[in-house]
């Protein structure tokens, strides 16, 4: 196979990932749409001990590399930005596609996201994600917390305002990742995905969100990972993203604090606030084609309000994050 057949690279970084790293490839053996000989499928294998190389190897995916990881590395990028700045660089295709270790992609997952690139319609393609259940029972508030975050990132890309995606389900020219400089360019961040998409923006770069080819991930084992996963993405920093978002959450304690203790107008208003919330989180749970948790969306936002305000409480006392098997200051 020459450089010229290899038109995709799929990018994939594990670290301890033997459990899931089998039906992830298994998916992209079920890509419809897509010659096997013109994708190459990378997985950066980052200090694992649980023989996830090996299990990856013996699952047979034709086009598999493997690039082992020993070592953490300086401290200027975490161990994720490292593992994806190598697995980048080694690629051959133009277009690039992540994917996490545990994700599973659907049939139409490759020929969704490379499309619009390939017809000049975008330069990246944001993807949606979904979470399977696990013991922690958590998928049904993660995929409308994911919907919700993806249809608020779209209308400010509407905006031409920095937004974010997921690495979990996205693709984008090779070309816009050597042009921006990769990492190392962009600097140390705890949430590469939004700091990579801010980096693409600021370049020119120009971001599709879809509701096409779809990925299915792990949801979060407790809330105490969950609570642990909302710490560092908290770590994304000052944007147009985290004002609004943070502007239009705090709208609805402070309108309910004013229902309570002033009356008049605002229980009209709180009622008005909290069904325009309640319609943006239906109508971005139903884009992603998930019927079935209406009732989280329902409590989405309360819920959402008191996890930030836990995560808040948390810095307080420890400003440590542990992300891929690394602790880092936040």
């Amino acid at each position: 196979m020459t450089d010229d057949n290899v038109r995709y690279s799929i990018i994939i970084t594990a670290h301890n990932a033997a459990a899931t790293i089998i039906s992830c490839l298994q998916s992209l053996d079920r890509q419809a749409g897509i010659d096997r000989l013109a994708r190459e499928i990378i997985l950066v294998d980052d200090r694992s001990t649980d023989g996830t190389a090996a299990a990856a190897e013996a699952a047979g995916t034709a086009g598999l590399q493997v690039l082992r990881i020993e070592e953490k590395g300086d401290e200027s990028l975490t161990s994720r930005q490292m593992a994806l700045e190598a697995g980048i660089s080694s690629a051959r295709g133009k277009i690039i596609l992540t994917l996490d270790a545990d994700g599973i992609a659907s049939p139409n997952w490759m020929a969704s996201m490379v499309r619009p690139i390939e017809r000049n319609m975008a330069d990246a393609v944001a993807g949606p994600i979904t979470f399977r259940a696990g013991r922690g029972r958590l998928d049904g508030w993660q995929t409308v917390d994911a919907a919700f975050y993806l249809a608020f990132c779209r209308v400010l890309n509407l905006f031409h305002l920095r937004s974010g995606v997921f690495f979990g389900n996205f693709a984008f020219r090779r070309k816009l990742f050597v042009d921006i400089g990769g990492f190392r360019r962009i600097g140390f961040a705890l949430t590469e995905d939004w700091a990579f998409a801010g980096a693409l923006k600021t370049h020119g770069g120009k971001i599709l969100y879809t509701n096409s080819g779809k990925v299915e991930v792990a949801a979060c084992s407790s809330w105490r990972a969950l609570l642990e996963r909302a710490r560092r993405i908290s770590a994304g920093g000052l944007s147009a993203l985290s004002v609004i978002l943070g502007i239009w959450m705090a709208s609805l304690p402070l309108v309910t604090v004013a229902a309570v203790l002033l009356s008049g107008v605002f229980p009209k208003l709180l009622a008005i606030r909290f069904f325009l919330g309640v319609a943006f989180v239906q109508t971005a749970l139903l884009g992603t084609g998930c019927r079935r948790f209406h009732l989280q969306a329902l409590l989405y936002e309360p819920m959402a309000v008191a996890i930030g305000v836990l995560v808040m409480l948390k810095l307080i006392g420890d400003r440590k994050v542990e992300w891929g098997g690394v602790i880092y200051d936040r």
